[in-house]
């Protein structure tokens, strides 16, 4: 048995699938007999010919290698290699974490110094890798794990190639994702470390752009002509990280920095920002400050009750619960102390079909990460709403409408369920407010023909 449950290699028992992609699906597991947590990939091999299936095993059984022979701390580790039912399982570190991907859907865009901080660390593994003679060829945003620690580490080396390798790439194929592709690469030409850092520039003008630098396109042929051609938007909201990017996406390899560079650049970048005025770190004891957005920071509100499976309930904010106590002792105010006013941000329709697109995206694959986007106004606990979800096979979501009023938005979503091959589908009216500094879905409410619940 392959499903979760079961076990792999006699060793890996698989508790939940936590990720997919095109060539695989990755579950969390236990090593029976380290007794530890693992993540192990199921190699996908859809409707492939002999020699095409053997070429995707090769190339699975080529990324346990170069992975394991990089060891570096902003690395995802590779453990073992199981070959079970005439296929490769790949068994590899555990980060408890959400991708960039991720983590752009819900909040649109970061701010510079936080780009800096994640390219750095991928910057540092890359340098490593290239090294160890490998090149990644497929840096992107949801390639890049933020734990929710802070760390932040490299994974998939799935299309990665070091040197004395044979090509494995079938003849005209280009390896990579359109949006993130140096334009030498998508000419056709083979990748190489020149390659890795126009790919990280473009993963770090997605972060603090908001979009990939040949545009927003669902169309993945414009993409890659667009990136054949060299058709990169100038970066506009990028800040002191405009030149950088800049450099890192010029169309000629030559004149890119190197991938040392790059980490020595984004290094000066953080040394360069200004402490927050106000208690400094080292007047609390060593503890570092959670700003907003912070992966510590939202770790501590990782266990906050969630929505109910099946029946939502609209409950008021805790800004209204404030400006209803009533004034003088005990409240912590005096009875003589002007009223104070508490008012959360207001959020974009724009923002609030982002973060609800971006939730649905997450799900069944990765509900501790959905989890998250939801209030603590809802009373499901969190292994409830992990067994909810645990159910599907897959989960599709499409915004109808969104609405904005005033601090609130309402996003009108379409919901398909699947499961054992089965499909039901549910519309549901989403209300998205700023909570903690950040959209998140306050409430949901499902409308006539729903047959399932949408938190």
């Amino acid at each position: 048995m392959t499903g979760a449950g079961g076990t792999v290699g006699g060793r890996y028992a698989l508790v939940e699938r936590i990720g997919s992609g095109a060539m695989g699906v990755v579950w969390l597991a236990r090593d029976e007999l380290l007794d530890r947590e693992v993540a192990v990939k199921q190699l996908r091999l859809p409707d492939l010919t002999p020699e095409q299936a053997a070429t995707a095993r090769a190339r699975a059984m080529r990324e346990a290698r170069n992975a394991a022979r990089l060891h570096h701390p902003g690395a995802i580790s590779v453990f073992d290699v199981v070959v079970e039912d005439d296929r490769p399982w790949l068994v590899m570190e555990h980060l408890p974490s959400r991708s960039l991907s991720a983590l752009l859907a819900e909040r649109g865009r970061v701010e510079p110094d936080e780009a800096a901080r994640i390219g750095g660390q991928v910057a540092a593994a890359l340098a490593a890798a290239h090294a160890a003679g490998i090149v990644h060829r497929d840096v992107k945003p949801s390639n890049v794990l933020i734990g929710h620690d802070g760390a932040v580490k490299l994974t998939d080396f799935g299309i990665s190639r070091a040197a004395g390798d044979g090509t494995l790439t079938d003849s005209g194929m280009i390896t990579g994702t359109p949006a993130y592709l140096a334009p030498e690469v998508a000419r056709g030409e083979q990748p190489s470390s020149a390659s890795d850092v126009f790919s990280l520039g473009a993963t770090l003008y997605a972060a603090t752009e908001g979009r990939s630098p040949y545009g927003t396109s669902d169309n993945s042929f414009g993409l890659l002509y667009r990136a054949a051609a060299g058709k990169v938007e100038p970066p506009t909201r990028s800040g002191p990280l405009t030149d950088l990017l800049t450099r890192m996406l010029d169309t000629g390899p030559d004149r890119r920095p190197t991938v040392e560079e790059v980490v020595a650049l984004l290094a000066e970048h953080r040394a360069d920002q200004p402490e927050p005025p106000g208690e400094q770190p080292e007047e609390r004891s060593g503890e570092r400050p959670a700003a907003e957005g912070d992966p510590v920071a939202r770790r501590r509100r990782w266990l906050a009750p969630v929505v109910a499976a099946v029946v939502l309930v609209a409950v008021a904010g805790s800004v209204a619960a404030v400006s209803l106590m009533p004034e003088g002792p005990g409240n912590g105010r005096h009875a003589t102390d002007p009223p104070r006013t508490t008012v959360a941000p207001p959020v974009t329709a724009e923002e609030a079909e982002a973060l609800v697109r971006g939730h649905y995206d997450l799900l069944p694959e990765n509900p501790r990460v959905a989890y998250d986007n939801l209030t603590p106004t809802y009373s499901q606990s969190l292994e409830e709403y992990l067994a909810f979800w645990g159910q599907y096979d897959d989960v599709l979501a499409t915004p109808v409408q969104t609405r904005a009023e005033g601090s609130r938005v309402w996003v009108h979503v379409a919901v398909a369920f699947v499961r054992g091959g089965v499909t039901s589908n549910g519309n549901y009216l989403l209300r998205v407010e700023s909570y903690e500094g950040r959209p998140r879905i306050v409430a949901a409410d499902e409308l006539p023909g729903a047959a399932t619940s949408a938190g």
